[in-house]
């Protein structure tokens, strides 16, 4: 006959998180509340289309230049991510986002100062937007975290919020443009500054971390059990328990998860033995773990040392506190580095057509057009029509909405079909279809804004479900303690494509443009080539995702 399980806490002492949860519930929705707001006012860099063409004309520069100016972007925005990443994690969401604020108002305010005294240096412009992209960065990552810490219950809501902020946030600021800055680049630039810097500065002070210390572990055991495994052990006789305890802090240990999505590490799980000891104190910190954790009849077996059995259960491995040492291993592991392959592709082309669109706009404006606009020009710069810039902000609002559409999506869909044991890469598979399909459009497609607009919300749609789906594919695979490095190394991979495509992008625009006016007057003709090398390697992709599936499916 065995004990009853002895009770952590007893009948009448008060349980500490029930204690502190409801206290905390009103800072936990102001933070979130405002996350969303400074993660729309970081989403800027996806607006970048909507006056590009305007910007490099203004300081007479060509649309490779503008290719240029976008990669500055990307590295910010990708590159910056990693150290975005360790800065968070080291000094919280709050210093974070107050930097990222400095780095967004002091770059735009510069960018508008080049614009109006038409400062033609390509160095200092990208040097700028390239800062940009790191504050915005920073914000929105910080916006992922504070709002997954202090949701741990509602990861997929609490995430999916500042996320499809930061996506929808082009539709906004292109409501704006038309409305209050049509024909006035400068001016829009300048609100860019002031407002963007603002709403992240003032942002900052309302959000914080509020989380259970020992969320991870309380987030191991459903209903009392530990999933066990027959080729995998767990020293358990080692740490001590603690009661979980809400306080607000200005880090999160390790990485944040995406959408609750992560918690069982397949990659990192380690092989360790249940070991019994003579010791009275870590007996009884046995006991204490084993009836917190285990189901009652391993609590049965586990009363005296003596009985404590070679059990099986799966866990995250410790992973190293440096960063390079997680860099090193990723680099070398195939699958990861067929993921970075697949996102590098995805991404690339996504950001080309986003970055692009307004001179895609633009050429199918002014097609056939030539001697129309030769008779008008005078000196050498011909401003953009204000009805071609207003079709600009149209298709960046498209592919905006499109994008937040995908990434709210992305997240509940890829749980529904991860809990009908489908691999959520499936939706990675149909989105490279799908953007495949949509580069086809605009290869075949003269100059019809309907088959654009299309256009723009195929590529758009797929942006969102890619971003939207994949940070869900990495914590499944590589786990949640080294998420941010992981997640920082995959956005650096679309800084490669981009650059490849955008130049490819700009050197076939400018081939075509004519020398005096610098607009082109050929509609796809301007830019099909590079969305055609833009559908070859969606079918690299395509067979990289197959390669996956088909090694996961054959290993279940």
């Amino acid at each position: 006959m065995t004990d009853p399980p002895a009770n952590i806490l007893s009948e009448d002492q008060e349980d500490p998180v029930a204690s502190h949860k409801n206290p905390h519930l009103i800072p936990r929705l102001t933070a979130l509340f405002i996350s969303i707001l400074v993660a729309l006012a970081s989403g800027t860099l996806y607006f970048y289309g909507a006056y590009s063409p305007q910007l490099v004309k203004r300081v007479g520069l060509t649309t490779s230049d503008s290719a240029t100016i976008s990669l500055a972007m990307t590295l910010g925005s990708g590159i910056g991510g990693f150290p975005a990443g360790l800065i968070i994690d080291k000094y919280g969401p709050q210093l974070s986002i107050c930097m990222g604020s400095i780095f967004i108002f002091i770059n735009y305010f510069s960018i508008y100062t080049i614009y109006v005294n038409q400062y033609h240096n390509l160095f200092v412009l990208c040097l700028c937007m390239g800062f940009v992209g790191f504050g915005s960065i920073i914000c929105f990552f910080a916006t992922l975290k504070a709002s997954q810490a202090n949701f741990p219950k509602n990861r997929g809501t609490a995430g999916a919020l500042p996320v499809s902020a930061y996506g929808f946030a082009a539709t906004i600021f292109s409501i704006i443009s038309i409305k209050f800055f049509s024909g006035d680049t400068g001016g829009l630039i300048r609100f860019l500054a002031f407002f963007c810097g603002s709403v992240t500065f003032f942002g900052s002070f309302f959000i914080h971390v509020y989380h259970e210390d020992d969320e991870e572990e309380e987030d191991l055991a459903v209903d009392g059990y530990i999933p066990v495994d027959n080729s995998e052990l767990t020293l358990l006789s080692d740490q001590s328990l603690e009661l979980p305890q809400m306080a607000r802090t200005h880090s999160l240990a390790g990485s944040f998860s995406f959408w609750g999505i992560g918690e069982r590490t397949p990659k990192d799980s380690e092989n360790s033995s249940i070991l019994g000891s003579s010791n009275g104190s870590v007996y009884e910190q046995q006991q204490q773990q084993q009836q917190t954790f285990l189901p009652n009849s391993i609590q049965s077996q586990s009363r005296k040392p003596s009985q404590v059995k070679h059990i099986t259960t799966t866990v995250k491995k410790s992973t190293p506190g440096n960063p390079w040492h997680a860099i090193k291993q990723r680099m070398t592991d195939r699958e990861f580095l067929t993921h970075y392959l697949i996102t590098a592709i995805t991404s690339g082309i996504g950001q080309m057509y986003i970055y692009s669109v307004g001179f895609i706009v633009t050429a199918q404006y002014y097609y056939n057009k030539q001697d129309e606009e030769h008779d008008k020009r005078a000196g050498g710069y011909t401003p953009i029509h204000p009805d071609a810039a207003k079709l600009q902000a149209i298709q960046v609002s498209i592919i905006s909405i499109a994008s937040f559409s995908g990434r709210l999506i992305a997240g509940f869909l890829s749980d529904f079909i991860h809990k009908r044991k489908f691999q959520r890469l499936w939706i990675v598979l149909v989105t490279i279809v799908l953007q495949a399909l949509g580069q086809l459009i605009l290869v075949l497609n003269v100059a019809d804004p309907v088959w654009i607009s299309i256009s723009s919300g195929v590529m758009g749609s797929c942006y969102g479900l890619t971003f939207g789906t994949y940070p869900a594919i990495i914590a499944d695979s590589f786990g949640t303690k080294t998420f941010s490095t992981n997640w920082g190394l995959i956005c650096t991979g679309s800084v490669i494509t981009l650059f490849v495509l955008n130049k490819y992008f700009g050197w076939i625009y400018d081939g075509n443009s004519d020398p005096v006016t610098r607009h082109c007057y050929k509609g796809n003709g301007c830019y099909s080539g590079s969305f055609e090398l833009g559908m070859c390697l969606s079918g690299v992709a395509f067979i990289a995702a197959s390669i996956i599936i088909w090694k996961h499916r054959s290993k279940e």
